[in-house]
């Protein structure tokens, strides 16, 4: 591609997009009240231009963003109709490339929706259900992209372009001996974020350890501060992934560049880079074996520190922000190539 690729998109999900915002391209971002940009999560690049609508011949393609909540338009909190909108604004006159950023685990919604319509089915069946209805929302755009080998196979399609971050973003600092965890507090289920897991795993290392597990967003913010939140990350021993159906997230990998000892769970292509003992740990959905490992970590600070330190490296290695800038930049290629001789 040899001139400056023109992109309409929207805020979504702040961490990825600001990623995403270093690919060489000019962007234009709607200016809507669903998803707004938050400051406090990433500062938001000055290059990145805010339009109050969609201007046809002034783009080469839209990038827009979907998850399993916008199948179901009485929770997604207007994103069905943020995504319904600007797909159909410019559906027909360029290109559109979609970030799936979910997965079919939503058993809460997916089986809820299922028995609305007549159905009593089993999880299995609710996410069947679920992958029809996203996939009546997605048939004709032309690329939607996932965020792990996992969620591919879920859905049934998608290519998958794995994260990318610059490690010079993310400080290895000094570490004291904590465990953090980051996941929403909300939203998307207790299955997909592995919330339950996580509560039963942080009593079981209360009662038998004596040790806490600080939950980023819910024990507390690092608002308005993204250093903050940087620098506390940066001087935590530990880092602990519960989620069950997140495609690779995101805070694991900032976890893995901070040099943090991963404690995961098995999902979404986890055990493809993680070797046990090696650069990080994988544990089995189970409270008690999740404790122990923990506090293993936590009582074994030099150990810990070498498998944080081997978690970086590998993070530098899996997730380069150069492959995944070149990733994309093939896709966008392959898109535009194949829209024009339409």
């Amino acid at each position: 591609m040899n001139k400056k690729i023109r992109v309409f998109s929207f805020p979504w999900h702040v961490a990825h997009q600001h990623s995403l915002l270093k690919l060489p391209f000019e962007w234009s971002y709607l200016i809507q009240h669903t998803r707004v940009w938050s400051d406090k999560a990433r500062p938001l690049p000055d290059h990145v231009k805010w339009v109050p609508y969609y201007e046809s011949g002034k783009y080469d393609f839209a990038l827009l963003h979907i998850d399993q909540q916008c199948v179901d338009e009485r929770i997604a909190y207007g994103k069905t109709n943020l995504f319904k909108e600007v797909k159909a604004q410019v559906l027909g006159d360029i290109p559109i490339i979609v970030i799936n950023h979910g997965t079919p685990t939503y058993p809460e919604l997916f089986i809820a929706m299922a028995e609305e319509a007549g159905y009593r089915p089993s999880e299995k069946a609710g996410e069947e259900w679920g992958k029809k209805k996203m996939w009546e929302l997605l048939k004709d755009v032309d690329a939607v992209v996932v965020n792990s080998h996992q969620a591919r196979k879920e859905w049934g399609f998608g290519k998958t372009i794995i994260h990318g971050l610059d490690p010079d973003e993310w400080w290895d600092l000094p570490k004291e001996p904590r465990i953090i965890m980051v996941v929403s507090p909300a939203g998307m289920g207790e299955k997909y974020y592995g919330r339950g897991f996580f509560r039963a795993t942080r009593e079981v290392l209360k009662e038998k350890y004596g040790i806490n597990i600080y939950w980023v967003g819910e024990d507390g913010k690092f608002a308005p501060s993204w250093d903050a939140y940087r620098d506390y990350l940066g001087r935590s021993l530990v880092y602990f992934n519960p989620t069950i159906g997140s495609p690779m997230p995101r805070s694991r990998t900032e976890a893995m560049l901070s040099g943090c000892c991963i404690v995961t769970t098995r999902f979404h292509d986890a055990n493809t880079f993680i070797e046990d003992g090696v650069n990080g740990f994988i544990v089995p959905v189970n409270p008690n074996a999740a404790a122990d490992r923990l506090a293993w970590c936590v009582n074994n600070y030099k150990q810990a520190r070498k498998i944080g330190e081997n978690g970086r490296e590998t993070a530098i290695k899996i997730f380069s922000k150069d492959r995944f800038q070149q990733d994309w930049l093939n896709l966008v290629d392959d898109v535009m190539k194949k829209w024009e001789k339409k």
